[in-house]
């Protein structure tokens, strides 16, 4: 970390210096700066992240890869008074599983230069001297770049959940990117909604049959192009359907249930797989379903969330 032309390398002495500077810019003291005013929601530290080629060190000392990076950093010219980076390199990996490497830079600065104007990144405008600089620092190192893809950077691909909402009551956006982003957002709600159901109506239509088994439905479901199948998600294990594009729907929420209610009922149907005569019906399991398809949908809607990819 710089902080004022200060190199700080103990983690200890920069956090502490990163407390100092929010107290400073919320008013809880004075500024270190000859100009500037402090607010109680102030910015205080702006991050950025870079990816970089997994190989970009390869043959190099700690101490030459640290004044690579400092170079780099540097060449951004953030114009900052502190200015801290961390070079994270995911997994280890050697041999041929070097490439599921994950190398990248975190950059976090204070948003006040020297004078103590503060300032922020433009996504249309600085973002494009940021990719310069990193263009220019790979390409000292060998690696080809496309400048026009570098001084043109893609549409932004973020819309906030309230546009969306505002494209669902058909009025109109600002922009023709926005409402293309929106527009696809409502598209794939529409596709999940409609696995849902036809997954719902396949799983209640065996349920009622007389010849209900786990490898039955797994047919059904391969017919589909789907597969179910019980994987781990946080700390719980949860049965699932995957889609024919590899979309994963919690099966609970299918079929409105909790995951207990769902596990005892997979248990039930692959149990009838060994049955030559099942003697007990499905309809005997303790498995309440819900047939009103509004009150599902209903509950499904409340707790699904939108999907938004940020650029």
């Amino acid at each position: 970390m710089e902080s004022r032309d200060r190199e700080i390398s103990d983690r200890r002495e920069a956090a502490n210096r990163w407390k100092e500077i929010a107290e400073m810019e919320t008013g809880l003291s004075p500024l270190d700066t000859p100009a500037g005013r402090a607010r109680s929601d102030a910015c205080v530290q702006v991050r950025l992240f870079l990816p970089l080629p997994n190989l970009v060190f390869d043959g190099m000392t700690k101490a030459e890869i640290k004044d690579a990076l400092t170079i780099l950093v540097r060449k951004l010219e953030l114009d900052s008074t502190d200015v801290m980076w961390s070079l994270h390199k995911g997994s280890p990996g050697s041999g041929k599983n070097r490439h599921d490497q994950n190398l990248h830079l975190h950059i976090s600065y204070r948003p006040r230069n020297d004078e103590g104007h503060k300032h922020r990144i433009c996504i249309r405008r600085e973002v494009i001297s940021l990719r310069e600089a990193l263009g220019g620092w790979l390409q000292e190192r060998g690696y080809p770049i496309d400048w026009k893809s570098v001084s043109r950077p893609g549409k932004r691909r973020h819309i906030s959940p309230e546009k969306i909402a505002m494209a669902e009551r058909g009025e109109p956006l600002h922009s023709p990117e926005e409402q293309l982003q929106a527009d696809l957002t409502l598209a794939k709600r529409l596709v999940a909604k409609l696995t849902r159901e036809e997954a719902r109506r396949i799983l209640l239509e065996l349920l009622r049959s007389e010849e209900a088994s786990f490898s039955r439905l797994e047919e059904e479901m391969a017919s589909q192009g789907w597969s179910i199948s019980r994987t781990r998600r946080g700390k719980r294990d949860t049965w699932i359907l995957k889609d024919e594009s590899g979309k994963e729907l919690a099966l609970r929420r299918i079929l409105n249930c909790k995951e207990d209610e769902v596990h005892r009922l997979f248990m039930a149907l692959q149990a009838r797989n060994a049955e030559k005569a099942p003697s007990k019906k499905l309809s005997e399991i303790p498995l309440q379903l819900g047939e009103d398809d509004a009150e599902i949908e209903q509950a499904e809607l409340k707790e699904s969330t939108p999907e938004i990819s940020r650029n």
